[in-house]
């Protein structure tokens, strides 16, 4: 329907050009071989540390964030966390040495806080930023200037569309279905139906305490963050230093490197799309997780033991790492969104996953210390996104376990459970009728 679509269409250009595309994240990157380090001075030391302060600022605001957008209006909100966001952004093109840009990275997680909370299309276009930020990288490279540099420019194009998308937001985007201004009577009516079948989460329309407590007090809580850091620190590893991998697999120049990251952002693009509409069409998440993993696993062991000399199998392997690392995450992000239930604790605990998890970018930024064959950075990666693997599978057979301990319930003990978690308002996804999504 048009209203729906008219929403959808505007959060995925939204999500493009935001905070949480891939963009920004690979833009250091390519401001990298644009010359950043010499012109300021940098040292690799610096550089990692510029990387993984972005994310500090990120875990420490994300959880409160969320909460202000829990109980004010999300349009406003989302739209100042958008335009100071791309302001920082700008700003980084006048940084004159480490300690200006590190500043910056950190005042950029602090505004990019709450983004993580998006799925299937969105974290499509997330790809389909690196992309045109591979695109953008090589088309600046070729820009006659004598009064900025490269990476200056780089800065500046990819910082300032949120400044001005930021001004649309307040006033288009809805705090509620029932305030949706796009939406006909009908479809305003469908919306609130649909978001009252979404497993009980348009039930729950108070802030508890209590239910924030529970939180953290929930075993999958802790799982999913795990799931969440390791598969983090695989992606954010393969973001942050794509330009400078494919760059030391041949003898060609930056400008070239920056165009061949290109292919492999278009395929993560692609490949989360159609895992995203398989995941859905068979209600799955764990195995669609595994699957695409097995992928990245093995395009990490052809960059750590196929001969460097053969350049085209490390072209094919980082495409298959590129595609494993973020296609997974619309799956994970939508199966631990699936089993939380309950505005208060699906809000909290996406946030808490999404924040602490995002610690893995942290780590992403510090890995890949080994130039030419980075070695050590692809085996740690290999190591993360095999434990995560490992984990889906732990986490998939304890839920299945839960829905059928559920299952056997006897009358009596579902009335007491339900008497537990505070009555049938509450319970959320504790509910001895609420099932699992595996």
């Amino acid at each position: 329907m048009y209203g729906d679509n008219a929403l959808y269409h505007y959060l995925s250009l939204n999500f493009f050009f935001s905070p949480s595309h891939a963009t920004h994240r690979s833009n250091i990157g390519n401001a990298k071989l644009g010359g950043l380090l010499t012109d300021l001075h940098m040292s690799s030391h610096d550089y990692s540390w510029a990387l993984s302060i972005f994310y500090f600022g990120y875990v420490i605001f994300d959880i409160p964030s969320n909460i202000v957008m829990r109980r004010w209006r999300p349009s406003i909100w989302l739209g100042m966390l958008m335009f100071t966001w791309g302001v920082v952004a700008t700003c980084m093109s006048l940084a004159k040495n480490a300690a200006t840009i590190m500043a910056l990275r950190f005042l950029m997680g602090v505004f990019e806080a709450e983004y993580g909370q998006r799925a299937g299309f969105f974290w499509s276009c997330g790809s389909l930023a690196g992309a045109f930020g591979g695109l953008i990288a090589y088309g600046i490279t070729h820009i006659p200037t004598d009064t900025l540099h490269t990476w200056q420019w780089l800065f500046i194009i990819e910082g300032l569309p949120s400044v001005v998308l930021a001004a649309f937001s307040a006033w288009y985007l809805p705090n509620n279905p029932e305030t949706a201004k796009f939406l006909t009577d009908a479809e305003r009516e469908k919306e609130v139906r649909r978001l009252a079948k979404d497993q009980g989460a348009a039930n729950d329309h108070t802030w508890s305490w209590s239910l924030a407590a529970s939180v953290f007090l929930d075993w999958k809580t802790y799982m999913y963050m795990f799931i969440y850091i390791t598969g983090t620190s695989a992606l954010q590893g393969v973001t942050l230093f794509l330009p400078s991998i494919v760059k030391e697999m041949g003898s060609w120049d930056s400008a070239i490197s920056q165009l061949l990251t290109t292919p492999p952002y278009f395929a993560a693009f692609f490949a989360t799309i159609g895992l995203s509409y398989s995941s859905d069409r068979f209600f799955d998440r764990c195995y669609h997780m595994v699957g695409v993993n097995i992928f990245g696993l093995a395009g990490f062991l052809m960059l750590m033991f196929v001969p460097h000399e053969q350049v085209g199998v490390h072209y094919f392997a980082a495409i298959l790492v590129t595609v494993a690392v973020y296609a997974n995450v619309s799956v994970k992000v939508a199966w631990f969104n699936n089993n939380f239930a309950g505005l208060t604790r699906r809000a909290l605990a996406s946030a808490a996953i999404v924040s602490v998890g995002t610690v893995g970018g942290a780590i992403g930024g510090q890995i890949y210390y080994d130039p030419p064959l980075y070695f050590g950075g692809n085996t740690i990666a290999f190591a993360c996104l095999a434990a995560q693997t490992v984990a889906d599978l732990v986490c998939r057979f304890l839920l299945a376990r839960e829905n059928k301990r559920r299952e056997n319930l006897r009358p009596e003990e579902r009335e007491l459970e339900i008497a537990k978690y505070g009555g049938e308002e509450n319970a959320g996804d504790r509910h001895p009728d609420f099932r699992y999504v595996l």
